[in-house]
């Protein structure tokens, strides 16, 4: 009589679902499967329906001008002053290979090129963005009364949800179509995609790492230290704790890309086989938000990057 171990219950439960799953899937697996075509693909959809590195940067110019501009012009109506900030895109060091589907999901169809490329570019738009909230100090002088001054730009900037102009504003749905839904949940339930997960955790042990696969956000997504003041930006050189952690970040998620392979070949072979369908269920959405983008991206090219009082007309918010 053999005994039912924890590991053995798992590798009877495998191969029956590989059975179940079966034939179609080793019909669709004979078929020819371009992997680096799939995944521009899958970048392309993302870039799309989140918006490319020039969008992003044209809708931060959009809420510079409605919520910079907007509260000065308030504030001014009121009396008060306001400095305006120069505008600062925490976008300026992108450029599309940085965006796409990424490797921040925690999933099988994450990059395994990317290797924590977001993560580097996202730490380099903080290191941008004003290092300090925002304070009566930047605007006020030693005479002006600073109890009407926050009473003032508090009501100014509440019609904005007190939210910065640099704050994510995709277009409505943005969000949750991105989650490719449905499609995703479908892949990486695939049972065929469920065994080929199995080898990670001792594929990483065998690398010094303990993770299971369903713990890689927690692993993976940490503060890795790169702070602002070493950022790589303006021409400055990265701080030596910049390097270093930079350099630690891409060796785990290296690690974790080439332990992952298996689970992202099987749910990408997936996804160029469903693909079509879900985008075409999905057109209208999809031609919706593309929309939204391009006429954001047209609405900044007509604006200035700098804001001038008084002749300053507040903007409405996009997609008002």
């Amino acid at each position: 009589m053999v005994r039912l171990t924890r590991n053995r219950l798992i590798v009877v439960l495998v191969a029956s679902a590989l059975l179940i799953a079966g034939a179609g899937y080793a019909i669709h697996r004979a078929a020819r499967f371009d992997l680096a075509a799939t995944t521009r693909r899958l970048d392309a959809l993302v870039n799309a329906i989140t918006g490319s590195a020039a969008e992003l940067r044209a809708n931060q110019l959009l809420n510079y001008h409605r919520v910079e501009g907007g509260t000065a012009a308030c504030m001014r109506e009121r009396g008060q002053p306001w400095r305006i900030r120069p505008f600062v895109s925490y976008y300026q060091d992108f450029t599309d290979a940085d965006l796409g589907y990424g490797d921040g999901w925690a999933g099988a169809l994450d990059s395994v090129t990317h290797l924590g490329r977001r993560t580097v570019r996202n730490a380099m738009g903080n290191a941008r963005m004003p290092q300090e909230p925002l304070s009566e100090q930047w605007h006020l002088g030693p005479d002006d009364d600073v109890t009407a001054w926050v009473a003032a730009s508090n009501a100014c900037r509440e019609r904005y949800e007190l939210r910065e102009y640099h704050d994510a504003d995709p277009p409505v749905g943005a969000y949750d179509l991105v989650n490719l839904p449905g499609l995703k949940e479908r892949v990486e339930s695939h049972p065929v995609v469920v065994a080929a997960w199995l080898p990670y955790s001792s594929c990483m042990a065998a690398r010094g790492h303990i993770v299971a696969w369903q713990g890689r956000d927690d692993f993976l997504f940490r503060n890795w230290d790169l702070r602002p003041e070493e950022a790589p930006i303006d021409g400055r050189p990265a701080g030596p704790g910049w390097v270093l952690a930079e350099a630690e970040l891409k060796a785990l998620y290296t690690d974790d890309a080439e332990c992952r392979m298996p689970a992202h070949l099987a749910a990408m072979r997936l996804l160029s086989w469903w693909l079509d369908a879900w985008e075409t269920a999905h057109r209208e959405e999809l031609d919706r938000v593309r929309a939204d983008w391009e006429r954001r991206l047209a609405e900044a090219a007509r604006l200035p990057a700098e804001i001038a009082l008084p002749s300053f007309t507040p903007r409405p918010s996009p997609g008002a």
